[in-house]
């Protein structure tokens, strides 16, 4: 008789730490599913277009060794492109963007026949902000990171003996260029932007950006000014405002 009470008891007590065991597992494993959706939450990735208006112009101290003034205007152009958006958590992720973007600049020209005259600087850029750092606050994206930028094309307008204008596309530069007749434009841009943006649930997207240049635009090499020789870096530097619509493809809704 005391041998079956202990073996039911025996029993008892397995089939209670079975049960619980069985409990603990079930909830450790809605715990890891938990956590992985999480995880696949946070790390949502999405892509899209946008699109804008530029606003451009240049800065740097050597203004007028290139041009007639030190003086320059913002000009309007504009930019499109394609960008992915990767959250990595609840408040942070990475947006890499790649645009084409017109950049244009008022500037003062002069020569021999006509004096100082009003011409427009035009560069044609493929901008790439490789891994901009976004921070989330609601609907709202603040970001910065570095950008790099290769020059595709560029002119400036020129009067012709007959004061017509026309685009003078000898400012882009070539290997066979002659540097004392002529000054062109470095290949490559680098700095950092800054930027905000406003999404809405239906995957349309405002923003503004501000961009600012760290590389000299023209090229310094032997470079002539008045008849003198330059050795030194021309220090003239980009920097102008973006604004932009955007659309995001796939997942949309922000959390």
């Amino acid at each position: 008789m005391n041998k079956r009470i202990i073996l039911l008891i025996a029993v008892v007590l397995w089939k209670l730490s079975y049960t619980q065991s069985y409990n603990d597992l079930h909830t450790s494993l809605k715990k890891s599913d938990s956590i992985l959706d999480q995880q696949l939450l946070n790390n949502e990735v999405k892509w899209g277009i946008k699109a804008g208006w530029t606003y451009s112009n240049l800065y740097g101290k050597d203004l007028d060794d290139i041009f007639a003034s030190n003086k320059t205007e913002f000009k309007n152009g504009f930019q499109a492109g394609i960008y992915v958006d990767t959250r990595i958590s609840k408040k942070f992720g990475l947006i890499h963007e790649l645009l084409f973007s017109q950049k244009r600049i008022g500037v003062m020209l002069a020569d021999t026949q006509y004096g100082d005259y009003t011409s427009n600087l035009s560069l044609f850029y493929l901008d790439l902000m490789p891994a901009n750092l976004n921070f989330y606050i609601g609907r709202f994206q603040l970001y910065t990171g570095a950008y790099l930028s290769a020059l595709l094309n560029a002119s400036v307008q020129r009067k012709d003996k007959n004061a017509r204008m026309f685009k003078d596309k000898s400012i882009f530069g070539d290997p066979k260029n002659d540097e004392s007749q002529t000054r062109y434009l470095q290949k490559f841009d680098f700095g950092v932007n800054v930027g905000v943006e406003y999404g809405f649930d239906f995957g349309l997207s405002i923003g503004a950006r501000y961009m600012h240049g760290f590389t000299d635009i023209f090229q310094y090499a032997n470079t002539y000014t008045n008849g003198e020789i330059k050795t030194d870096n021309i220090k003239i530097y980009n920097r102008g405002y973006m604004l932009s619509l955007g659309y995001a493809f796939g997942s949309n809704k922000r959390q």
